[in-house]
């Protein structure tokens, strides 16, 4: 059953940075007899090595990050500095950073020991559950912007949202104080049932020990379970019958019968079975519940767009807090940075590029007075823009006003898990069984009428099912999580078991600018110094490409340069002694070009001019992720496949013979038509997921059975989907969905294990010769043995996993 798990190749991967663990790939650098993947994690280790914190690298093994290149200095403006220090006077300040990347032990090491690192950073204090990270600090010598990047910079990118913070809410705690209470209850009646355990027989004891347990077990049985009535209240009132109702029936007739031999000294009931039983099902709603902290799985446009803006009044630049533009107010807008609300451009020319909103990539040339889309990024020269609507008013949040968004339970209201669908059946003949005998023995022997009904009510009670399907879905979760695909929960887990159609995003799912080393069409062979020089340009600008230049020439010295320059959108200069070096577009290099510039060539080429004379480019093309063909080819034999896109289809004729036909394809696309064209394939009755990567793929996500983003930093960015994947496992996505199917198959066959070993006991049950003393052992005796059936399985096949990927690796 296992072995289609782990059919799909995985990707050799050569070394491992001694930082973060990340593949260095074909150029790794070398330091101290040690490799790193980037420069970033070079000097983090530098950092710590020189700050004596090299015991950081003996709490695990690869346990950093790679650091970013975010700027924090936004944090020192007066709105977002009074939002997040708590405290403040004339000798430190204290504020608290919610760190997601924080994972294990050494994180732990490293942000208690700031202080060692900075002499301004008094102390600090890590809540390691909750990721929070306080700091005291001099804020006269240490900036809240620059202790921030300080954090950044060692890989710990603090989380600042734009998004409203959500109250918190009482439902765990609520769930906690039902468990600890259910547990105490089923505990203590364990301890008062000893003398029944043991045979002692003193009327009193077992009397004062009958009514503590009943005390108990009406705690555990209203408080405890009290979800429980309101959830079968609830879908009866509907129409439904879920698991819920037999499973409530089990817990009424099992505590009723014992209160019922309590309070006429007839027996000691099974107060404890009860307790426990609810105990149980408690800890499977709780590891039900449990979902990724770290991870935002439900996240609105806001989060898309910058913290800050700079406002232009009375001709000045001022900085403030997205919110509070409004509509007339001037921005100023740089090169690369998002449009935050519809606009008109007053000042200057932009070539934007909306495919961040639409997926189509080619630029869209904007002239002073035309309108500007909120979501499109700007690139050119810096451009002032005037408001023309509130930024909840925007085009793009008309995405937003759609049923799927607004109803978070359009997903669930049409589909039932297995165990509901299970249930109805399941309630139907329970209680037609329960009923029969009834009438039966009440006209045979009516003596055995009431052990008969008790005990086919008790020992049928399907919690070996509602026990075993959260604990081994949600093993499933935790496995694939280990593998950076991060499932919101075992709902989410189900439906992509059942899925049987996928639907794919292109540009950025299934393609990415390249990564491979470029091609360098240079008119003469460079120096040395030359290569250096451009190696030392490059390396002070984060533009893509400078970034894809720095990791192919990575190694290389930095030279000393004066007269840096960078002009917005066009490129860098600076002189280097004799060398004067720019690199940027072909009109900033002055090189001049047979037939203009197409998207793909400007997105890829970066040209280089020395002492003013055009040398030619480097080029780097856009690739397919690795093994997407592969993937694609396996996938087909057991799904349908689609892709959907904005781009046009000139730029994906490559792509074309990896599905089926045209009909399965479908070009410039905008957001609304992307959820449209998965709304049309559900109408046909298919399960569909869709795995995109953009703001503009939102809306596909959150309509399809199954929304799967793909991240290449999962911690950032995040649309409304129920799967996060990591971009560099997008090509085991087939291994990871017949995990699912597996998992779902588990818990079919230790449900039809339960109902055989259910069989004979009600076998005997329904003859009246069941005593429901031995019914009530017996069904917690089936949950715990089908939770184990099903843990052991889940975890098996996901260590099996794991330990291929681990041996491939080492290959």
């Amino acid at each position: 059953m296992y072995s289609e798990i782990l059919e799909a190749p995985i990707v050799d991967q050569a070394s491992v940075c001694y930082h973060c663990g990340d593949t260095c790939g074909e150029h790794p650098i070398e330091k101290q007899d040690k490799t790193f993947c980037c420069h970033g994690c070079e000097q983090v280790f530098e950092l710590l090595n020189d700050n004596q914190l090299e015991a950081y690298y003996a709490c695990d093994i690869n346990p950093g990050i790679s650091p970013t290149e975010k700027n924090f200095d936004f944090l020192n403006n007066t709105a977002f500095r009074n939002r997040l220090i708590t405290f403040s006077n004339s000798e430190f300040s204290k504020v608290s950073f919610h760190l997601p990347a924080i994972h294990c032990r050494s994180c732990l090491y490293l942000l208690e020991n700031l202080q060692k690192l900075n002499p301004y950073i008094i102390k600090t204090c890590l809540n390691f559950g909750k990721k929070d990270l306080t700091v005291w600090f001099k804020e006269d010598q240490l900036s809240l912007g620059a202790l921030a990047n300080l954090i950044s910079r060692l890989g710990y990118e603090p989380h600042i949202s734009n998004e409203e913070e959500k109250p918190q809410k009482n439902d765990q705690k609520h769930l906690f104080l039902q468990l600890g209470i259910a547990g105490f209850c089923a505990g203590n009646a364990m301890l008062f049932s000893f003398p029944e355990y043991l045979g002692i027989e003193d009327g009193s004891l077992q009397q004062l020990f009958g009514y503590l347990n009943l005390a108990l077990g009406t705690i555990a049985v209203f408080y405890s379970g009290s979800d429980y009535f309101r959830n079968v209240y609830a879908h009866l009132k509907l129409g439904k019958m879920t698991i819920e109702l037999p499973i409530l029936l089990g817990i009424l007739v099992g505590y009723g019968r014992s209160a019922y031999e309590i309070l006429s000294h007839t027996g000691a009931g099974y107060i404890d079975s009860v307790s426990g039983l609810i105990f149980f099902l408690l800890i499977g709603k709780w590891f039900q519940q449990k979902s990724f902290d770290f991870l935002s799985f439900e996240r609105n446009y806001k989060a898309y767009f910058p913290l800050v803006v700079t406002k232009i009044v009375g001709g000045k630049e001022l900085t403030a807090p997205l919110e509070e533009i409004k509509i007339g107010d001037r921005l100023l807008i740089r090169n690369q940075e998002i449009i935050p609300a519809d606009a008109y451009l007053l000042k200057g020319k932009s070539d934007m590029d909306y495919s961040f909103v639409t997926g189509e990539s080619e630029l869209i040339s904007i002239e002073a007075g035309q309108s500007i889309y909120a979501g499109g990024k700007h690139r050119g020269e810096a451009i002032e823009i005037q408001i023309s609507k509130d930024l909840n008013q925007s085009h793009l949040t008309q995405l937003w006003e759609q049923q799927a968004f607004k109803d978070p339970h359009h997903k669930s209201e049409n589909w039932e898990n297995f165990a509901n669908q299970v249930g109805f059946y399941f309630t139907i003949i329970l209680l037609s069984l329960a009923t029969a005998a009834r009438i039966y023995w009440y006209n045979v022997d009516p003596n055995r009428w009431s052990n008969a009904v008790v005990s086919i009510l008790v020992i049928a009670c399907p919690c070996a099912l509602a026990v075993s399907y959260p604990f081994a879905l949600g093993h499933g979760i935790r496995w694939l999580a280990k593998h950076q695909f991060f499932i919101k929960d075992i709902q989410s887990f189900e439906r992509m078991a059942l899925v049987n159609t996928l639907v794919f995003d292109k540009t950025g799912t299934l393609t990415l600018q390249g990564k491979t080393e470029p091609s360098i069409h240079f008119n003469r062979e460079l120096s040395e110094k030359e290569w250096n020089a451009i190696y030392s340009l490059v390396f002070q600008s984060t533009h893509p490409l400078s970034k894809q230049v720095k990791k192919f020439l990575q190694g290389r010295a930095i030279l000393p340069l004066t007269q840096f320059k960078e002009v917005t959108g066009k490129g860098l200069e600076a002189h280097f002694e004799e060398l004067f070096v720019q690199i940027g577009s072909a009109k900033y290099t002055h090189t001049h070009l047979v037939s203009p510039e197409g998207f793909i060539s400007s997105e890829s080429r970066l040209f280089v001019s020395i002492n003013h004379l055009s040398i030619g480019f480097l080029e780097f093309p856009w690739e397919n992720r690795p093994g997407i063909e592969a993937l694609l080819h396996r996938l087909r034999h057991t799904y349908e496949i689609y892709l959907i896109s904005g781009d046009r289809k000139e730029h994906a004729s490559h792509l074309v013979d990896w599905f089926d036909d045209q009909d399965h394809l479908k070009f410039e696309c905008s957001p609304m038509q992307k959820m449209e064209y998965i709304q049309e394939l559900q109408k046909k009755g298919k399960i569909v997921a869709m795995i995109g990567d953009g703001l503009n793929d939102a809306g596909a996500l959150k309509q399809a059975n199954v929304g799967i983003a793909v991240s290449d930093d999962h911690l950032h960015f995040t649309p409304s989907s129920d799967a996060i994947l990591k971009g560099s496992e997008l090509a085991q996505l087939g291994t990871y969905l017949n995990y699912s199917k597996f998992g779902l198959k588990l818990i079919k066959a230790s449900f039809l294990l339960s109902l055989v070993y259910n069989g004979f006991g009600l076998s005997y049950a329904i003859q009246g010769n069941l005593y429901p003393l031995i019914a009530a052992i017996l069904m917690p005796v089936n949950s715990i043995s089908m939770l184990v059936i099903a843990n052991v399985g889940m975890n098996w096949i996901g260590q099996k996993l794991t330990r291929q990927k681990i041996r491939l690796k080492a290959d």
